[in-house]
């Protein structure tokens, strides 16, 4: 059984719903976002105390990439991508890092520009427009990637395809409507929220279809 440490509506949402595409048992742990030491085992699982992150029996893994990574190998039954060996593994293990290193912390810069300042609120422009460029560059490259295809690896859904579709929904929480990519971004977007497992999850962690909170003072069913 897993354990899955996690925050309604944060990055532990990609986790969560590759546990629910892939059937996966695993026991819900609800990590207040103000008070995260409160959650037994938390702190001995990820020392950060970030969320998602698992524990396995003796193993705890933490960030999304590495999480969904050893959830494919170690319930191949599950289907979540290719395993060593087989077709279509680097080209996995690309999308994976890609989201991981690239993706994951794009929107910051817009959303959350104070993160990269120290004491000048005047740079908050600057920050917001270079964020903006790199925001513009991943979409293209991902509407190229995606010209033609179902799904990432092509006509193979994958934990891939579900850390995408997060990303791609945070774009519904800037203020000034920027949105990831085009027509191929916001399609693929679509099928995945489409799923039944996707849309259990966003059930779950008491999210709408466009990623907002439905009780946004609610964590896990308690008050932030």
């Amino acid at each position: 059984m897993i354990d899955l440490f996690q925050i309604t509506g944060s990055a532990s949402f990609a986790t969560r719903a590759a546990l629910e595409e892939g059937g996966i048992p695993y026991t819900v742990h609800d990590v207040h976002p103000k008070r995260r030491d409160e959650t037994p085992g938390f702190a001995e699982a990820n020392p950060l105390r970030r969320v998602g992150t698992i524990r396995d029996g003796d193993v705890a893994v933490y960030e999304t990439g590495a999480i969904l990574l050893y959830l494919t190998e170690r319930f191949p039954e599950a289907k979540l991508g290719p395993l060593p060996g087989e077709p279509g593994r680097a080209n996995y293990l690309r999308w994976i890092t890609y989201c991981s290193t690239t993706l994951h912390e794009i929107w910051a810069p817009i959303q959350s520009p104070g993160r990269y300042l120290t004491d000048d609120p005047d740079g908050i422009p600057g920050i917001e427009r270079k964020g903006r460029e790199r925001i513009a560059t991943a979409g293209a490259y991902l509407e190229g990637e995606l010209a033609g295809r179902e799904w990432c690896l092509g006509d193979r859904f994958s934990a891939a395809d579900i850390y995408l579709y997060m990303l791609t929904g945070w774009q519904h929480y800037n203020a000034d409507g920027t949105q990831l990519g085009g027509g191929n971004v916001q399609a693929h977007y679509a099928r995945v929220g489409a799923r039944p497992a996707i849309a259990r999850t966003r059930e779950l962690d008491d999210l709408d279809e466009r990623f907002q909170r439905r009780h946004p003072e609610l964590r896990g069913g308690k008050p932030v």
